[in-house]
């Protein structure tokens, strides 16, 4: 299955976030006080807020731009329930324009 650029997005951010927080976690786990450590988590914290912002933006974004669509309508000259893309009533014959 093919993947949009919205949804390469979103794993790329998610990947972003992973890579992050492991790196959080070993820099933690080997903190002894030394400043280089402190360097480190600071950096790893930073990339950490940046992959949140981003991905936070991405969802924002999908979800900004999720359309609903409807699977089903009414045929306008019988009032049977069709698909949505049909062009010709199975009840009435009617010929119809796709509604998508």
């Amino acid at each position: 299955m093919k993947e949009s650029s919205i949804e390469k997005k979103v794993l790329a951010a998610n990947e972003r976030l992973r890579v992050a927080q492991e790196r959080l976690d070993a820099a933690i786990l080997t903190n002894d006080g030394s400043w280089p450590h402190a360097e480190a988590m600071k950096e790893i914290s930073e990339r950490l807020r940046e992959a949140r912002v981003c991905n936070d933006q991405v969802q924002q974004h999908i979800e900004a731009s999720a359309e609903v669509v409807p699977s089903g309508r009414d045929c306008p000259a019988c009032g049977t329930s069709i698909r949505a893309q049909a062009t010709l009533c199975g009840y009435c014959w009617t010929r119809l324009s796709p509604s998508l």
